[in-house]
C-alpha cells in the first residue's frame, strides 16, 4: 500500500478577498483596523453583572485564542460591574451599551478598552452625542457605532426605508472589471 504525503497546505500567494481601508486605533494593546492582524473577537453569554461568571468565561475565551471580547451592558448593574471586570480580565473588554446613555459614561469611567453602542436602542441618544464624544475623547476610549436592524429607530427606518442601503451597481457585481448596463442599453465600464 502506498502512502499519499497530505502535507500542510500552502498560504495563498494572494487575500482571497481585498480588506477594507480603515483607521487603525487601539482597543487595549490590540490593534485593530488599518493593516493591522486579524484579531480574534467574542462577546460573553453570561449576565455582567454576575462578576465571577464573567471573569471565568473571559478566562475560558483567552484560552481559546480571543484577543478581545465584548460584554452586554443593559442594566445599572452590569453597569456597575464593568470597573471590576476590566480590571481583572487579562484582554481588552469591550462594553456593548443598551438602553441608557449613562452607562456609556459608566464604562469610559471604569476603564474599558472601548465602548460600543447602537443609537437605534438607547434613549436620548442624539442630545448625548456630544457629550459621548468629549467623554471617549478624554479618556481615549474608541466607540464603535453598531447598529442592528431590529433596533432601529422609526425615524431612520421612515427616512431611508429599511435597515441597510440599497448596494450600488459595484457592489452587486462584486468586483470592479464588471460593466453596467444603462437604461438606454449600452454598457461602459467604471
Amino acid at each position: 500500500m502506498t502512502a499519499i504525503p497530505l502535507g500542510v497546505p500552502e498560504v495563498p500567494v494572494r487575500p482571497i478577498a481585498e480588506r477594507r481601508a480603515s483607521r487603525r486605533i487601539q482597543v487595549g494593546p490590540v490593534a485593530v483596523g488599518g493593516g493591522a492582524p486579524v484579531s480574534v473577537q467574542s462577546m460573553t453569554t453570561t449576565r455582567t453583572s454576575d462578576i465571577g461568571a464573567t471573569l471565568q468565561q473571559i478566562a475560558e475565551l483567552t484560552a481559546s485564542g480571543c484577543q478581545i471580547v465584548r460584554v452586554a451592558c443593559p442594566t445599572q448593574d452590569d453597569a456597575d460591574a464593568l470597573a471590576t471586570i476590566a480590571r481583572k480580565s487579562q484582554i481588552p473588554v469591550i462594553a456593548d451599551i443598551h438602553f441608557q446613555p449613562k452607562y456609556v459614561f459608566a464604562a469610559i469611567e471604569a476603564g474599558c478598552a472601548a465602548v460600543r453602542v447602537n443609537p437605534g436602542n438607547i434613549k436620548q441618544f442624539d442630545d448625548k452625542v456630544k457629550e459621548i464624544a468629549k467623554a471617549a475623547r478624554d479618556h481615549g476610549t474608541p466607540i464603535r457605532i453598531g447598529v442592528n436592524a431590529g433596533s432601529l429607530d422609526r425615524r431612520l427606518l421612515q427616512k431611508y426605508g429599511k435597515a441597510t442601503p440599497r448596494p450600488s451597481w459595484r457592489a452587486r457585481c462584486g468586483r470592479r472589471r464588471c460593466s453596467r448596463s444603462t437604461t438606454s442599453g449600452t454598457s461602459r465600464s467604471p
